[in-house]
C-alpha cells in the first residue's frame, strides 16, 4: 500500500506539472500521514540530515568552477586547438566539436553548458563550412553528455554520494568510458562525413597546433590538477573543487582577463541558483528515500528481481532500459536520486560493484539529456540552430545508438570501468 501510494502520488505530482524537489517532499508527507501515521516532522528531519555530508559540497564548488571557466572564453579556445588537432581529418570540424565537448566536460563537468558553450562557436562554424545544420547540431548535442562521464561530473558526485561510493574512485571510473564513447561519436561522424562528403580540407598546422595548445594549456591543466591532487593523496573530492575554484579565479581574472571583477557577482549569482536547485533536490530526496526504506520498496523490489533475473547481466540491462524510459522524463540529477536507492540494494545482492553499477546507470541516464521531451542538451542545441526538436530526432538516432552501445559495452565489459580505479588508486 505504501509503495502503491508513494509513487502514485509523486506521478500525480509530476502530470501536475508541480516540480520535482517539491513533488518529493509532497508525496513522501503524504504518504508519511495517510499510510504510516507518523509525524510530517520526521521527514523534516530525515531532509535536514541528508545534507550533513562532507562531499556534498563538492557539487556547489564545482558549479561554480565551471560557470567561472564557462564565461572566461576557454570554450572558444579549446574549440581552435581541438580544430588544429584534427581539422585536417575528414569531417574535421565533427571531430573538432566532440574533442571540445570532450576538453569541456573534463572542466565544466555540465552537458547544458557544453551545449551552449561549444555550440554557440561550432554549429554556425560548421554550417558555413558546407555541413548540414542538422547535422553540426546533432554532433553537438549527442557529444555534450560526455561531460557527465569524463570527470569531475557533478552526476558522478550526486551518485557517489547516495551509494556512499567514493568520488575519486567514480572520476577515475569515468575515464576510460568517456574517451572511449568520444572516439566511437568521431568514428561515426567519419563514416557520416565520408558519406555526405562533409567538411572542407584544412592543412595540418604544427606550428598553428602549438600555438592554441598553448592558449588553451591553463584550463587543460584544471582537470590535471583535480585528478592529480586526488591520485595523489594530496585532497579528497571536495577540497579538489575548491582547489578548482581558486585556479579557475586565477586563469580567468589574470590569464584570459574574462570575466572582470565586475562580471564575478553574476557568475556567483547563477552558481547560487543552480547549485539551490540541485542541493534542494537532494534535501527532498532525504524524507523520500527514508519513507522507501520504511516501506521496505528495496527489499521487495529485491526480490522480484531475484525472482525474475536469471543473472546480474541480465539485472544491467534492465537498469539500462529503465534508465532510458526514465530519462526520457527526469533529468539524470532527478532519475539518480529517484533509483540509486531503488536500484543499488538490487546490484548489492546481485554482486555488481557499486562502481560498475554507478557507471551503467550513469551512461545510460545521460542519453536523457538528448531525448525529447525533457532532454536539456536537445532543447538548447536546438535553440541555438534554430531547427525544431522534431526536425533533429532522425540525424540524432545513430549517434544516439552510439551512446546506447557504450552503455551496453560498460555492462557487458566491467574491466572497462573497474580497471584503472585498481590500478591508480
Amino acid at each position: 500500500m505504501g509503495t502503491v501510494a508513494l509513487f502514485g502520488l509523486f506521478g500525480v505530482f509530476l502530470l501536475m506539472k508541480i516540480p520535482i524537489p517539491f513533488s518529493l517532499a509532497l508525496s513522501g508527507m503524504l504518504t508519511l500521514i495517510l499510510v504510516t501515521g507518523r509525524p510530517v516532522l520526521v521527514v523534516v528531519q530525515r531532509m535536514a540530515t541528508s545534507m550533513e555530508s562532507f562531499s556534498l559540497l563538492a557539487i556547489p564548488l564545482f558549479i561554480l568552477a565551471g560557470e567561472i571557466i564557462n564565461k572566461s572564453g576557454a570554450g572558444e579556445r579549446l574549440v581552435r586547438f581541438a580544430n588544429m588537432l584534427v581539422g585536417h581529418v575528414t569531417g574535421g570540424l565533427a571531430h573538432s566539436n566532440i574533442l571540445a565537448s570532450m576538453f569541456f566536460g573534463g572542466i565544466s563537468g555540465s552537458a547544458s553548458a557544453d551545449t551552449a558553450a561549444i555550440g554557440s562557436i561550432l554549429i554556425p562554424a560548421m554550417s558555413k563550412s558546407g555541413y548540414s545544420k542538422e547535422f553540426a547540431t546533432a554532433v553537438t548535442i549527442t557529444s555534450s553528455p560526455i561531460g557527465n562521464l569524463i570527470p569531475p561530473s557533478i552526476t558522478l558526485v550526486i551518485y557517489g554520494w547516495l551509494a556512499g561510493v567514493q568520488v575519486s574512485r567514480l572520476f577515475v571510473a569515468g575515464i576510460v568510458p568517456g574517451i572511449l564513447v568520444g572516439f566511437m561519436l568521431m568514428g561515426l561522424a567519419y563514416v557520416l562525413s565520408k558519406k555526405h562528403n562533409y567538411g572542407t580540407h584544412q592543412d595540418f598546422n604544427l606550428k598553428e597546433l602549438w600555438r592554441s595548445f598553448l592558449d588553451a594549456m591553463p584550463a587543460l591543466v584544471l582537470p590535471v590538477i583535480i585528478l592529480g591532487g586526488m591520485f595523489s593523496g594530496i585532497f579528497t573530492a571536495t577540497e579538489a573543487a575548491a582547489v578548482a575554484v581558486v585556479y579557475s579565479l586565477f586563469i580567468s581574472l589574470f590569464i584570459y582577463r574574462k570575466p572582470g571583477l565586475a562580471d564575478l557577482p553574476g557568475v556567483f549569482v547563477r552558481s547560487c541558483k543552480l547549485s539551490g536547485g540541485v542541493v534542494l533536490l537532494i534535501a527532498m530526496t532525504g524524507g523520500f528515500g527514508w519513507i522507501m526504506s520504511i516501506e521496505k520498496i528495496p527489499i521487495h523490489l529485491s526480490q522480484f528481481f531475484l525472482a525474475i533475473t536469471p543473472n546480474s547481466l541480465f539485472f544491467l540491462f534492465s537498469v539500462i532500459a529503465i534508465s532510458l524510459l526514465v530519462g526520457c522524463f527526469l533529468t539524470p540529477t532527478s532519475a539518480l536520486v529517484l533509483l540509486v536507492p531503488v536500484l543499488f540494494p538490487v546490484a548489492q545482492n546481485f554482486g555488481v560493484d557499486p562502481l560498475h553499477f554507478g557507471m551503467v546507470l550513469v551512461s545510460a541516464l545521460v542519453i536523457g539529456h538528448v531525448t525529447p521531451p525533457v532532454g536539456l542538451c536537445l532543447y538548447i542545441g536546438s535553440s541555438i540552430s534554430g531547427i525544431p526538436v522534431t526536425k533533429l530526432i532522425k540525424p540524432i538516432m545513430p549517434f544516439f545508438g552510439v551512446l546506447l552501445l557504450l552503455s551496453v559495452l560498460v555492462a557487458l565489459f566491467p574491466g572497462l570501468v573497474l580497471t584503472l580505479p585498481r590500478l591508480l588508486l
